[in-house]
């Protein structure tokens, strides 16, 4: 797949629900074969955005276009398999039964829905009744709806949503190994350190308004945060407040925790530390996590 083609473009979209602004003139450009995530609290606009590409919702004011066709054709929605909430299935009817009623509404046949159990790892309950499944299981045969039709896209609301860490787990392995495949990946969720596992990409959404957007790297790179000890820690951490080498320097568990100014290393803080005479005897940089740049961004 062409990771360089433009796959979904939103434009300026908004979407109220009476007074409420569900998402604010929202803009986004999302390639084949990313996996992007759509990350925010609850009420941020993520399951409104995924409700309006998936064609559930309208959208106020705004346009989206997927594979450059403004409005999509049928035909390009067959290339999305989507999951908005929580999957509907009937409660007293097998996962095959269940999955055939998809196929009808999809208007594919059923030779498809052996692989999408396979898929999901959900073969062996194949006759079982959707009211017995577990709710990780209940999520990935949701998926396996999403897969029927083998589309190039997945738009996942929320997919781990109230599950316990085996759930949890069960259903990242699902959506990972789709994206292994080379599927376009569109997911919304509020759990950070999922999107950080699976995503490569990602937008950060605060009651409707796009915060942040962009390569889950470039967003962790943006300032190195580094851990650092010498024989005086109080002294150094006073010139440094003083340099322009660090933005701010903390105390933590005895050591210094500084967040570096841009374009400034490691190294940097190495080289000014020695030239006033102070010597270090411990230096690692910290990834930042994208959780704490989250959090960050929505206080």
């Amino acid at each position: 797949m062409n990771t360089t083609n433009t796959i979904l473009e939103i434009r300026q979209l908004s979407r109220s629900y009476r007074s409420v602004k569900a998402i604010r003139e929202l803009s986004l450009s999302i390639n084949a074969g990313q996996a992007f995530g759509l990350l925010g609290p609850n009420g941020s606009g993520k399951t409104t955005t995924l409700s309006i590409i998936a064609g559930i919702l309208k959208q106020d004011a705004g346009t989206y276009s997927w594979f450059g066709e403004d409005p999509p054709t049928p035909q390009q929605r067959t290339k999305i398999g989507s999951l908005i909430e929580n999957p509907h299935f009937y409660p007293y009817l097998t996962l095959e039964q269940n999955l055939k009623i998809i196929c009808e509404i999809k208007q594919i046949g059923y030779n498809d829905i052996d692989r999408v159990l396979e898929e999901t790892k959900l073969s062996e309950r194949k006759k079982s009744r959707f009211k017995t499944l577990s709710l990780g299981m209940k999520q990935r045969l949701g998926i396996a709806a999403a897969l029927l039709g083998d589309p190039q896209i997945l738009v996942l609301d929320e997919p781990t949503n109230g599950l316990d860490p085996e759930g949890i787990a069960e259903v990242r392995d699902t959506v990972m190994a789709q994206v292994e495949k080379g599927k376009t990946l569109i997911l919304a969720s509020h759990i950070l350190s999922e999107v950080e596992k699976i995503c490569s990409h990602v937008a950060i959404l605060k009651n409707g308004e796009l915060l942040a957007s962009g390569s889950v790297e470039e967003i962790l790179a943006e300032e190195e945060v580094v851990e650092f000890s010498c024989a005086e820690n109080e002294k150094l951490k006073a010139i440094l407040q003083n340099s322009d080498i660090v933005l701010h320097t903390r105390t933590e568990n005895g050591l210094l925790v500084a967040t570096l100014a841009p374009g400034m290393q490691s190294s940097d803080l190495n080289k000014f530390a020695f030239e006033n005479l102070f010597v270090i005897t411990h230096l690692r940089s910290r990834k930042k996590s994208l959780e704490a740049h989250f959090l960050e961004l929505v206080k």
